[in-house]
């Protein structure tokens, strides 16, 4: 019996030495955690501060968020790879009659890297047509962000499309 209880103890150092072993190694994987969440954070806080941008249709503060060489593939219109076509699309938005543009991310997450992510989500857009009526639209998006030099996140690719129209 002593010696059953005996080999029931050593297994049970030996089973809380490796535990105690392998909770170490993980110990690194929890700092690219933390790192990853820290992403995460940012990249939802500079979509936030966009979605804010949008609430008060700044052409300008919305294009802050771009990347010199971001792409931008609104709705109906064609690939916008250069600075004054992305400023175009979004001057656009912004010029009709009580034009909103609202966002909202449901889901970010970030390479093992921690240089590049996205966000994906939903958005509002509503405006007044010609005769005054409110014309409203609801769609999603996906925008691929990069960290940059100086460590804030910025867009290098910005896709949204709308929903079906409600039958």
């Amino acid at each position: 019996m002593k010696k059953i209880l005996f080999s029931s103890a050593v297994a049970v150092l030996l089973l809380a030495a490796c535990t105690s072993q392998s909770s170490t190694t993980q110990g690194s994987s929890a700092n690219s955690s933390a790192d990853s969440l820290a992403a995460v954070n940012a990249i939802n806080k500079a979509d936030s501060l966009w979605d804010d941008q949008s609430a008060h249709n700044s052409v300008q503060g919305w294009l802050d968020f771009y990347t010199d060489d971001a792409i931008v593939l609104a709705p109906g219109e064609k690939a916008c790879k250069d600075k004054a076509s992305r400023e175009a699309v979004i001057k656009a938005y912004f010029a009709l009659p009580a034009a909103s543009m609202r966002f909202q991310a449901t889901k970010t997450e970030v390479s093992k890297s921690g240089d590049l992510g996205y966000s994906t989500g939903a958005y509002q857009f509503s405006f007044n047509d010609p005769k005054g009526n409110k014309v409203s639209e609801t769609g999603k998006f996906d925008e691929t962000w990069k960290k940059q030099a100086d460590g804030s996140w910025k867009c290098i690719l910005d896709i949204w499309n709308a929903d079906p129209a409600a039958k």
